[in-house]
Formats: structure tokens, sequence, C-alpha cells
């Protein structure tokens, strides 16, 4: 088995990017998230490419959001924000992309796993599948990851998420407009194959151009605010409160706040 973070592979006109990092539940670290970004790069310049499917290895998650070992390696302001800016970058790579997005989505999708999901443009969730932004129970912000939510499920739902920090399931991620379709988990795989052949049996540019005015039609500040989102996580992650926080999840501990 390959130990790439990343593997793209290409089947016909459609391509698979996988995240290959199973042990730690396909968290996104600075290699994994420049590897998805070169794999998007390839895919959707591929001329024969009409539709690429996003998932992760393994059975337990999709991706569980960003890994705090190496997030919390780095303690400057430049160094946060280099890599906040790297996930912001990955979301719109995936939100650009030319060609339709398909997330196969099972297990875990959390914080910025949650973000590749709202940024991708059809998902297909298997009924396993858990969401939600964490972020605010460890003193963090889910701030890059809420600007492709705000775009595709609207301010209430995202609200909900990002200031509770709950997990919802699969059915009311439905609900809420974050899932397309939801599939039995062995189902999985038979139902994101024959909807991509659907797609990539349609005309290639009236595909492209659909994606692009759907794009356009969506778009707000959202999106381009993206900048200012990466440097406020930036600071809310270099804080006392998110240094406890973290220590507690790593510790398995309620995690002790100071009040303001």
């Amino acid at each position: 088995m390959s130990s790439a973070p990343v593997l793209l592979e290409s089947s016909g006109r459609i391509a698979t990017i996988t995240i290959n990092r199973p042990d730690s539940r396909n968290s996104l670290n600075r290699e994994t998230i420049r590897h998805l970004i070169e794999a998007f790069s390839t895919a959707s310049t591929c001329a024969d490419t009409r539709v690429v499917v996003l998932t992760g290895k393994g059975t337990e998650a999709f991706c569980a959001g960003a890994d705090l070992a190496e997030l919390t390696a780095g303690t400057s302001p430049e160094s946060r924000r280099e890599f906040f800016s790297s996930i912001a970058t990955l979301i719109e790579t995936i939100s650009y992309c030319p060609v339709p997005v398909v997330a196969k989505v099972y297990g875990f999708a959390l914080a910025g796993g949650c973000g590749l999901v709202a940024a991708s443009d059809i998902v297909v969730a298997a009924d396993d599948a858990l969401f939600g932004l964490p972020e605010v129970g460890i003193g963090l912000a889910p701030m890059v990851v809420m600007a492709p939510l705000l775009r595709t499920i609207g301010f209430r739902a995202v609200s909900a998420l990002a200031l509770t920090g709950e997990r919802i399931s699969a059915a009311e991620a439905l609900r809420v407009g974050l899932v397309s379709k939801i599939m039995p988990k062995a189902n999985l795989d038979r139902a994101v194959s024959e909807l991509c052949t659907t797609i990539a049996s349609n005309g290639p540019h009236a595909v492209r151009a659909t994606k692009k005015a759907l794009a356009d039609l969506a778009e707000s500040r959202s999106l381009t605010f993206m900048g200012e989102l990466a440097d406020r996580s930036s600071l809310v992650s270099l804080s006392s409160e998110a240094l406890e926080g973290i220590a507690a999840f790593r510790e398995k501990r309620t995690a002790k706040w100071k009040a303001t």
C-alpha cells in the first residue's frame, strides 16, 4: 500500500483523490494539504477528466480536520497563518475546480473535513457519516471553514454548528443541505460510481459552463474573505485558551476555561 498522504487515480473520465492517512483519521497536515492541492490541479487540467471524486482512506473517517500536532508545533503568528492559509487555499481549489467535485463521505467529517465537504459540488454520504465544527470545544474558531459552509447551508445552520461544536448525523446534514444523498455504507462506492458515470456522460463543455455559472451565482464575500479569516484563525489558535483546550483534548480531560 502506498505511503503517500494523497492518492490520485484515474479510471476513464473519473479521477479519484483519496486522503491516505487513515491512522490519523485522514487529518490535514501541511504535506497532505499541499498534495491535495497538487492532485486537484493535475486532475482538473487533464483533458480526459470529467469529474473528480474526493474521499478518505480507511473506514473511520473521511477527514477529521487539521492535524493538531502539526498545528501546535509552530507557535509564531506567521506559522499559524501559513497553516490556516493553506487550508483556505485548498478549499478555494476545490470550490473553483473547473469540473464537478463529488465528495464520498463516511465516518467523521469534522472541522476542516467538513469544510472540504462544503466546498464540493455534490456530497454522497454513508448513513454512518457525522459532520461538525468542534473547534470551539478546544478553544479554536472554525473561521476558514465557515466560508464555504455559509455559501452552502446558510447562516442559521452554520451558527448552530459553529457555536455549539455539536456533531450532526447524515440525516440532519441532508436536511440542512450539506449532503446531497445518503446511502447505506455498503452501497456507497456503487452509488458514487453511478453518479459520476452520469455526470461524465453529459456534454463536457456544458458541464463545465454550468459549474462556472453556479459558482458565479453563489459567489459572495464569504469566499473572497478567506485571507482575513486565516489571519483571525491564527490569532485565536495562539491564545492561552486554545493552548488549554488543545491540551485538554489530547489528555482526554475537561478544559479549564478562565473567566474573561
